[in-house]
């Protein structure tokens, strides 16, 4: 009789047990449901307060400080970032870097500029919110001084709305570093080379076509960057009467066949093209079609994959590009 009441007991206490184990199941689904509706209302406030690209741009000038470099030339670097783009220029004691790579590409980045000595960055343009151009963006306003930011306007219709985008606009707005909206005309200087941006003419659903495209003069020579811009942008700056002119066009779309258009081409009528992309990778860049174009023209093409980082030095007359294996070629 006792062996039974003991196992009447221990059975009892086992569906104490198992009743007190589902509350305690109960009471955590219940803790679970109140964290993920406070993280709701809490996300929710987030985006009501989400800042925009025309929250920081308003009434923006532009603002100038100093790197540590010096040089009388003026000194183009077209990055080896993979599928990606970054380039950097440098005149007089003045920085401009255009595009940022892809996030995976900082390292790459942070040792050119260490080589080069600039810790501080006067004019950084992101030609288009795709991570494969604004990726380090953040990274890089928070390792370098940076005075000015350059990025298209969006609107309705192509409005960004990704996580690494909201955290660089925070990181512009925390670090009140002067923002400035992409439009054509808009002019500034990096020593003595002036800088004048071309496109994005208007607004655009696809992303590519809001590229800010811009065109640097060193005295006799000139350099034209497109961003990812196609063959609808290049028509575009075209029909407005721009002068695209440049002895080194940095190629649009990773020498994509939906950007160079054989009619942009003989309107810029350039000596050198490079083209930034990887190698072997998944979009087919650069493209048969585009190669063939620059062919056709007789342009000396300089591939990122190919010959590593790139660099063009001018003194005003003449251009010499190199690669990590030393002087390629001087062009005049």
């Amino acid at each position: 009789m006792a062996n039974e009441i003991y196992r009447r007991g221990r059975k009892n206490l086992n569906g104490y047990k198992n009743n007190r184990n589902k509350l305690r199941i109960a009471a955590t689904i219940l803790t679970i449901v109140l964290v993920v509706a406070l993280a709701l209302v809490v996300d929710y406030s987030s985006n009501n307060n989400q800042l925009t690209w025309s929250d920081l741009y308003q009434n923006s000038g532009l603002i100038e400080k100093t790197p540590d470099i010096s040089s009388d030339n003026l000194a183009v670097y077209y990055l080896d970032v993979g599928q990606s783009d970054c380039s950097i220029l440098c005149n007089e004691d003045k920085v401009l870097m255009i595009d940022t790579g892809a996030p995976s590409e900082i390292n790459t980045i942070r040792e050119v500029l260490q080589s080069l000595g600039i810790t501080k960055i006067d004019y950084l343009i992101i030609t288009h919110q795709h991570d494969d151009h604004m990726g380090c963006a953040t990274d890089i306003l928070n390792y370098y001084e940076v005075s000015n930011i350059i990025m298209p306007r969006l609107s309705s219709i192509n409005m960004v709305t990704t996580k690494a985008y909201e955290t660089l606009l925070t990181t512009i707005k925390e670090k009140n570093i002067n923002a400035i909206a992409a439009e054509p005309g808009l002019t500034f200087n990096i020593g003595d080379a002036k800088c004048t941006v071309l496109a994005p003419l208007k607004q655009d659903e696809n992303m590519n076509n809001m590229s800010v495209v811009t065109k640097i003069t060193f005295g006799e020579n000139s350099f034209l960057f497109q961003g990812d811009a196609e063959k609808k942008v290049e028509s575009a700056i075209l029909k407005s009467g721009a002068d695209v002119s440049a002895d080194i066009i940095k190629i649009g779309h990773h020498g994509s066949k939906t950007s160079t258009s054989v009619s942009y081409i003989e309107a810029v009528s350039p000596k050198i093209a490079i083209i930034s992309c990887g190698k072997v990778n998944s979009y087919g860049h650069p493209h048969e079609v585009t190669l063939d174009t620059l062919t056709n023209k007789n342009i000396d093409t300089y591939i990122t994959y190919q010959t590593g980082l790139i660099s063009a030095k001018s003194d005003g007359k003449t251009i010499t590009v190199m690669n990590s294996s030393g002087v390629v070629k001087t062009y005049e």
